[in-house]
């Protein structure tokens, strides 16, 4: 997530009406507060806040103002009881997602506390009142209860507000699909239409002749500029010869320019189908891992899942890598992690190094490609797949990456430990029908995950 993507809440306020004749002094304190609460929510995204209303009119034409503000999320907020029929309808039509926020102008009741705070501090029974009506109106919705001056209110209210960022995002996610999936890999099988309508993504079907024309429009200045930029960043290893270089740095440039020209948000790409076309001298092994470190998405074998995947949580979290679970440690508890090529390199433990790749099992000429061992850390691996009636899901585990080199090792790699045990997470992940590809992202975001799955309906199971 980008400094580009900060949320805008809509913060409806509710009151009651009766109040502005029998307490006709209670309105002008609430909207006091509410204009401190309003600074206070601007620490973590923009809001849009037309003042406190108490009649349905009034909560309609504050839904208005939301909707031309083009919020993220809207945010509600009881400054007094109020009655959950003025609300239900607007929220019922929102197409946005709805979080009750369940707090106060007073943080206690202790001594002090006056018949005067007990109308300034009433609005716990109200969220309760709506709560049981959109319920019943099968209106999801997610609550925040919490002191709205306090630190960790403020942290799960922006966990939901980037939630709601990224679950809009997802409508609007381009994947492009070079190839074909991989032949009789069930678990990634997907029906494209289906996927779009639950998930979001849109799949672009890249033809392989774009693809290699983009290549050899190439401009030799630019390739040198990747193979200089390669020679600084990585240790590249003497076996790669000068001409394989080139040739997997113009694989590289004519793959940027597809995804720039498509506005491709991921790939997913079956390298095997490069292999049978002489125009490709190499595979793009090099420019997925470089992408994935720039934040663009990425399944192998063809696995357009995987790579909404990934890309969800780059955008929830600000990295993801694309892996998969290779080997069993049953001796230490942990899981050798590793793909064929791919990696993100914000994660690699010291200088990553450029060797030389003889293509993908049998497929495509010599090519450059990323070979590092992950830095130990606490990360969360999160599944997107597709479970029973063709609904998807999401699985998610925390883990830990220990200090491990594969001696030898050709990938991005690491050592993972679930935090759950070995055996109590394989088990469960089997149970729940994980699929074989994962998104690895930095440090526990459950709760982040947890979010994003309530506002995107999508069946969520933590391990």
């Amino acid at each position: 997530m980008t400094a580009m993507d900060r949320p805008r809440i809509g913060l409806l306020g509710l009151m009651l009406e009766l109040y502005d004749k029998s307490t006709p002094s209670l309105r002008p304190e609430q909207e006091e507060f509410a204009a401190r609460l309003v600074a206070t929510l601007s620490q973590i995204a923009d809001i849009t806040f037309s003042g406190i209303v108490n009649t349905r009119a009034g909560v309609e034409q504050a839904m208005a103002d939301m909707e031309a503000a083009d919020v993220d999320m809207v945010t509600v907020v009881h400054f007094s009881y109020a009655p959950s029929l003025i609300a239900l309808p607007s929220l019922q039509r929102c197409s946005r997602p709805v979080v009750l926020f369940n707090t106060q102008r007073k943080r206690g009741i202790g001594a002090d506390f006056t018949p005067k705070d007990v109308l300034q501090n009433h609005g716990m029974h109200g969220q309760q009142d709506l709560a049981n009506v959109l319920i019943r109106a099968q209106r999801r919705f997610g609550v925040v209860t919490g002191y709205w001056e306090d630190a960790e209110t403020l942290a799960e209210l922006a966990e939901w507000a980037r939630a709601a960022v990224v679950a809009r995002k997802m409508r609007r996610t381009e994947i492009g699909l070079v190839g074909y999936p991989f032949q009789d890999m069930g678990d990634f099988g997907v029906d494209e239409t289906a996927f779009m309508a639950q998930v979001g993504p849109h799949v672009q079907h890249i033809p392989l002749d774009e693809l290699a024309e983009a290549m050899q429009a190439a401009p030799d200045d630019e390739l040198q500029e990747i193979v200089t930029g390669d020679q600084e960043q990585f240790e590249v290893t003497p076996e790669l010869t000068p001409e394989e270089h080139m040739n997997s740095a113009r694989a590289e440039w004519g793959l940027r320019q597809v995804v720039r020209q498509r506005n491709l948000d991921a790939l997913a790409i079956h390298y095997e189908v490069f292999g049978a076309d002489p125009r490709f001298s190499a595979l793009p092994f090099a420019a997925v891992t470089k992408l994935m470190t720039e934040g663009i998405g990425f399944g192998g074998e063809g696995d357009i899942i995987s790579a909404a995947c990934v890309t969800a949580m780059h955008h929830l979290t600000g990295l993801s890598a694309f892996s998969e679970m290779f080997c069993m440690d049953f001796d230490g508890g942990g899981i050798l992690m590793s793909h064929f090529a791919e990696g993100n390199l914000r994660l690699a433990a010291g200088k990553p190094r450029m060797i030389r790749r003889e293509g993908w099992v049998g497929s495509g000429g010599v090519s450059s490609s990323i070979a590092f061992s992950f830095a130990p850390q606490d990360v969360t691996m999160v599944n997107l797949t597709i479970g029973m009636g063709g609904q998807p899901r999401l699985i998610a585990t925390t883990a830990r990456i220990c200090d491990y080199s594969l001696m030898g090792g050709q990938t991005p790699h690491c050592r993972l430990e679930p935090v759950c045990g070995l055996k109590t997470f394989l088990d469960a992940y089997l149970h729940c029908g994980g699929s074989h590809h994962v998104a690895l992202v930095q440090n526990d975001r459950l709760s982040l995950v947890e979010k994003f799955a309530e506002l995107m309906d999508i069946e969520l199971y933590i391990i």
